[in-house]
């Protein structure tokens, strides 16, 4: 049991080690750090968050750097510092869903923090970056495809977004979530049909929220 405690050890401190260099590190936004045909690396990692066998080596990570506050952009774990935290766990874990999300959330609260003209400009991946990131490491996740979708919609770009859409749904047909969304994409972008289509595989799988729902209603 020792030697457990010693091995689990040596691992954190290597991670810790590693995130506090982390933002020190060159980042192309152009490629994103993808080499067409090469894996992804990582000094610990990557591991594939749909992967069950890669599911007892998460919480390591998940632990040190992608707590409640870190999810919530209250604080950093491992500094003051949030991009540090979930910078590291979305390259130990490209395709974790939830910091996938967290990282759009902080990139739309440093554009919201602009000054007027100024481009966001920042040293370190994109959001974008992260989404194109997982999907290259683990191109049939669905739900990667979708989030994806969603940050593209806070961007403007519709057309993107409802390409991930469709492609998540190529995995996911029936996912209530991802076919709500679209239904929601289609009725902004004034396609009805496609609107109402895509509602009724969402309300058919239970999906809870009823706001597409509505809107649809409204129309009659």
């Amino acid at each position: 049991m020792k030697y457990f405690y010693r091995f689990y050890s040596l691992v954190i401190l290597t991670i810790s080690l590693f995130s506090t260099t982390i933002l020190a590190k060159t980042y192309n936004n152009a490629t994103c750090g993808i080499v067409n045909n090469q894996p992804l690396s990582s000094s610990y990692g990557p591991w594939d968050f749909t992967n069950p066998e890669h599911a007892s080596k998460l919480p390591i990570v998940l632990g040190a750097h992608f707590t409640p506050e870190v999810e919530r952009l209250i604080r950093g774990k491992s500094s003051t510092n949030l991009h540090g935290d979930i910078i590291y766990t979305l390259t130990a874990i490209p395709n974790y869903h939830r910091a996938l999300y967290a990282m759009s959330k902080l990139e739309m609260r440093d554009r919201n923090r602009l000054k007027n003209g100024e481009l966001y400009n920042p040293d370190y991946y994109t959001a974008e970056c992260f989404f194109k990131r997982a999907i290259y490491f683990q191109p049939k996740d669905a739900i990667s495809h979708m989030l994806y979708a969603m940050h593209l919609i806070k961007l403007g770009k519709t057309n993107q977004a409802e390409t991930e859409y469709l492609i998540a749904l190529q995995y996911q047909p029936l996912n209530a979530e991802i076919n709500y969304n679209l239904g929601l994409l289609y009725l902004d972008m004034g396609d009805i049909d496609k609107a109402r289509k895509y509602a009724k595989t969402a309300y058919g799988q239970g999906f809870p929220l009823d706001g597409l729902k509505r809107k649809l209603a409204q129309l009659k």
